[in-house]
């Protein structure tokens, strides 16, 4: 029932989900005593919110179902997250044993809907789903399989979102840390460092005046800091393209020459493969042997890869073998006890604390490799005090750059050119990101011979535009027009005349989006940020496309992210130039933090100049 789901009270039932979730807080909020007497009120109170995140997120996804099941089919048609009127062509025809294929034809319409998705049915009492296993856009065709158990597919039907992914494997491990944190049993110290953001520990005892000298080599004396670590959690925060993943290789490699163990973890697959496959080529390099097992999903889209071994069980006997295992936390929650001497989580900026905490029974050192000033973890739910930030975002704690006696700062930038870096080190990592010289050696000139490195925002005067800015366009457009044909030199001095894939075109909403790609041509990548974060080319361009704060769709946060422009301006290797209203500097600013907001537009405007 829908009550069950949403918190609501079923007519003539005694006790409704919410106050039987208030008693559980209740009675968890006893058992926190001890963890408030030992490690402070923070920290309890901390626990107690995490206890609850995975409900939280789950709540909007499902108030989202229950709505469109209360709405007529014919509401449905416009809904980008739905498939409305869907009529059966074939009979249901069984597949395996347990599940049977239904093919069925729709009308034309837009979705967001893809192949593999589970999406829910209606008609339907509560969300129930359905395997998409193929749709056809040409044909408005798609198949659905169903197990048979569930009984037969409607000759008509619609499909809703997806319900959210079933997270009671990381529910169940958030209580038992949880458990072992109460009970001071000792075997999650890295996880009590992190929540206390306590000074990471290592074995020859506490680092001063920081974790490493900087001295020699910074990926040397990286690994070597990590090798030392004693139970405990430690930051490595790389702003964009310093080196991550080499560095995160490196360390590796290095930990599994000394007889460690090491879990990878990160939000996504692909993100966890990218690391994995730069471990196993370091270690061919090497001649090591390293033996790399990578716990996929069972859609066997995962291309095979030397040295790495792809499973989809979770008790497949290859894990157990493995030096190095990779997996999202959907694994790692189901471990009991420290199989692993570290775990190392890629992209930590994105990844909640209550994923971590979930995860911390797998290993004895935790290491956060990231930057929480590029994009944020996306959240669905509302979450109170920290129990909402990433990890990373938490250990660091509103620093721009991790303290050096709670992490390592990766200060050099193999990508930027140092009139693009200078922009991003300056409003973004307190001056403390440099180029270095190979990235100093990129040239840009143009065919008539104008340097046309940097970074700047060119003034382009349009008003009442809101998430569609046609002045924006054509002087993009107008833009790539002056930059093609021109000459570029990478970092290895290596010459090449730009071309249309050389160029990057980022805006902030999806509408800007769509109208910019039907006016480029198609080599052009054009996209939000969100699916540009680790790529890079020769040249960016960014479209603020609202023209004032009056016209704002959202709030100042999000088109004024510094993160957001950290991200867009910094995919850039030679130039970057940022195309906005000039009224955008005028902002209404209510608060400190939205002054410091708009203020990173200003700086790019004294940086680069607006005739840039």
């Amino acid at each position: 029932m829908a009550w069950a789901v949403l918190g609501e009270v079923p007519e003539g039932g005694s006790l409704s989900n919410i106050e039987a979730e208030d008693e559980e807080i209740r009675v968890l909020r006893a058992k926190l005593q001890p963890v408030r007497e030992r490690l402070g009120d923070q920290v309890a109170d901390l626990l107690l919110d995490l206890s609850q995140f995975h409900k939280r997120e789950d709540k909007p996804a499902y108030w989202a179902i229950f709505d469109r099941l209360a709405q007529e089919s014919e509401e449905l048609l416009d809904d980008l997250e739905c498939i409305q009127g869907l009529e059966a062509v074939s009979e249901p025809a069984q597949v395996t044993k347990q599940s049977f294929e239904r093919t069925y034809r729709f009308p034309q319409q837009e979705t967001k809907l893809r192949a593999g998705k589970s999406p829910c049915l209606k008609p339907a009492a509560v969300p129930e789903d359905v395997n998409l296993r193929s749709i056809n856009h040409d044909t408005n065709t798609l198949v659905l399989r169903r197990s048979i158990a569930k009984g037969p597919l409607p000759d008509r039907l619609d499909l809703l979102p997806p319900r959210p992914l079933r997270n009671s494997v990381l529910k169940d491990a958030i209580v038992a840390v949880t458990e072992e944190i109460i009970a001071n049993t000792g075997r999650v110290s890295a996880i009590e460092d992190m929540l206390t953001r306590s000074r990471p520990r290592f074995v020859d005892g506490l680092r001063s005046p920081g974790v490493i000298s900087g001295g020699g080599d910074l990926s040397v004396e990286t690994s070597r800091a990590i090798a030392a670590m004693a139970d405990s959690t430690l930051a490595i925060q790389g702003p964009p393209g310093t080196g991550k993943t080499y560095v995160s290789a490196l360390s590796i490699v290095d930990l599994v020459r000394a007889g460690k163990r090491v879990a990878v973890s990160s939000n996504s697959h692909k993100a966890i493969g990218n690391l994995l496959k730069a471990v196993a080529d370091r270690a061919r390099a090497e001649g090591m042997n390293c033996r790399l097992v990578q716990k996929t999903s069972d859609d066997g889209e995962d291309d095979p890869y030397p040295g790495i071994v792809f499973v989809s069980d979770n008790d497949a006997p290859e894990i157990a073998s493995a030096h190095v295992v990779g997996a999202t936390a959907w694994h790692f929650a189901r471990y009991s006890d420290a199989a692993f001497d570290y775990l190392v989580v890629d992209e930590a900026g994105q990844v909640s604390l209550a994923n971590i905490l979930a995860m911390a029974r797998s290993s004895r050192n935790i290491v956060l490799v990231g930057d929480p000033m590029q994009l944020p973890q996306p959240l669905q739910g509302s979450h109170p005090g920290d129990s909402g930030r990433s990890c990373l975002e938490y250990l660091i704690d509103g620093h721009r750059v991790v303290p050096t006696d709670r992490g390592i700062f990766i200060p050099v930038s193999r990508r930027m050119h140092p009139r693009v870096c200078g922009f991003i080190s300056t409003a973004v990592y307190e001056g403390r990101l440099r180029s270095d010289d190979a990235a100093r050696s990129q040239t840009l000139v143009s065919r008539t011979g104008i340097d046309l490195v940097g970074a700047g925002m060119r003034a382009v005067t349009h008003a009442g535009r809101s998430q569609v800015s046609p002045e924006e366009i054509q002087a993009i457009v107008a833009r790539i027009a002056e930059v093609v044909g021109a000459t570029y030199r990478d970092r290895d001095g290596r010459e090449r005349v730009i071309g249309n894939a050389d160029i990057l075109v980022v805006a902030p909403y999806n509408a800007q989006v769509n109208a910019l790609r039907s006016a480029l041509p198609g080599a052009v990548r054009v996209g939000t940020v969100d699916r540009f974060q680790g790529q890079e080319a020769p040249i960016c361009l960014v479209s603020m496309t609202t023209s004032s704060g009056e016209e704002l769709p959202r709030d100042i946060s999000f088109l004024f992210s510094l993160n957001r422009i950290n991200v867009a301006v910094s995919r850039a290797q030679a130039a970057a130039m940022v195309f906005a209203s000039p009224l955008l500097l005028e902002t209404s600013c209510r608060t400190i933090e939205e002054m410091s907001l708009v203020n990173a537009l200003c700086i790019l405007r004294e940086y680069g100049g607006d005739s840039f």
